[in-house]
């Protein structure tokens, strides 16, 4: 009996340690990624989060960025190989496993992550990012089943079905080894793999065609940060899109250029004008200012049909809009 009660103990303390080896980071935490290591400046960095190349940092800079006090995310590409990579050989050698080009970014290839063949490197990866002390990771390109060259081109593509099963392996495999990691992008598939994850990491959701930040809310009511990151090439100046799409959500937002280098900007709500960050009170007041405004057009209008005013105007616009499309048809003949 007193065997058993020991194994019991000893079992749970494992577990114990396992589960706080797994880093997780709340809603509100500050990040930046420097992808393109350049100048970067440790000294300099505000932000309690990093997210890093793997390859082309050391465990000697990564232990520089622990002892400043940072978290250290390491990221690499899940679904594509870049010609620049290491273990590039070891990928060519996997029968069928690297397709065709990323039109999106030269020398980048579309990976068919259904072939055995490349667990062991993404493996392999995960446990270089152990090595160097990595606290969590951030696997990119997890969206090809989405991308148009694959349908087109592939004879059997990716679907989302194959990336959901992808997704949690590359999960569970991560836990394994004892590193968080984040689901980067991907958020047709965030209600079926987000429990799974450990954060989470956007590009654009708020420049958009159709913004799409409010998909997270579930993720971030469960305590998890989500990093996001919008590019100055698609915010055009306009401030104010971020505080109507990030109104009342904790997503962590920096603003950069491509490149990806160290600078760039912090969102903050605070400088949103005024009545953004009251979330559901501003809606209310939104939609009562609204239906204020109708009574009142709505009363304007009943004056005018009793008063016999309403003819005059409606003859007045009428006689305005014959007006203008008289100085139109001029104007095309000139």
């Amino acid at each position: 009996m007193n065997v058993i009660i020991s194994l019991y103990f000893l079992i749970s303390l494992l577990f114990i340690n396992y589960v706080e080896a797994v880093w997780q980071p709340k809603t509100g935490t500050t990040w930046n990624i420097i992808l393109n290591k350049g100048s970067f400046d440790i000294n300099k960095e505000k932000a309690q989060v990093i997210d890093i190349d793997l390859h082309s940092n050391s465990a000697e800079d990564i232990q520089k960025y622990h002892d400043a006090g940072k978290k250290v995310v390491c990221y690499f590409s899940g679904g594509t190989l870049e010609d620049f990579r290491p273990d590039k050989e070891e990928y060519l050698k996997v029968d069928g496993l690297v397709k065709n080009g990323y039109k999106q970014w030269e020398g980048e290839n579309w990976l068919d992550f259904r072939k055995e063949g490349i667990k062991p490197l993404i493996t392999n990866r995960m446990k270089l990012a152990v090595e160097k002390k990595c606290d969590g990771i951030d696997v990119d390109n997890l969206d090809g089943c989405q991308d148009k060259t694959v349908k087109k081109k592939w004879s059997n593509p990716l679907t989302k079905e194959d990336t959901i099963t992808f997704a949690k392996w590359l999960s569970a495999t991560a836990h394994e080894l004892g590193l968080s990691i984040g689901l980067k992008n991907s958020l047709f598939m965030i209600d079926e793999v987000g429990e799974d994850f450990d954060f989470a990491i956007n590009e654009s959701c708020a420049t958009n065609g159709y913004p799409e930040c409010h998909l997270y809310k579930k993720f971030l009511d469960s305590g998890k940060a989500v990093f996001g990151i919008t590019y100055e090439i698609y915010l055009n100046e306009r401030y104010n899109r971020l505080c109507d799409v990030l109104d009342g959500l904790k997503i962590s937002m920096i603003i950069k250029r491509k490149e990806l280098i160290q600078g760039g900007k912090t969102y903050h709500q605070s400088s949103c004008p005024l009545y953004y960050g009251f979330g559901t009170a501003r809606k209310i007041v939104r939609w009562f200012c609204l239906g204020l405004g109708l009574i009142i057009f709505g009363y304007l209008f009943y004056r005018s049909y009793v008063t016999g005013k309403l003819k005059v105007w409606c003859k007045g616009f009428i006689e305005m809009c014959e007006k203008l499309i008289i100085f139109i048809k001029k104007l095309f003949k000139r």
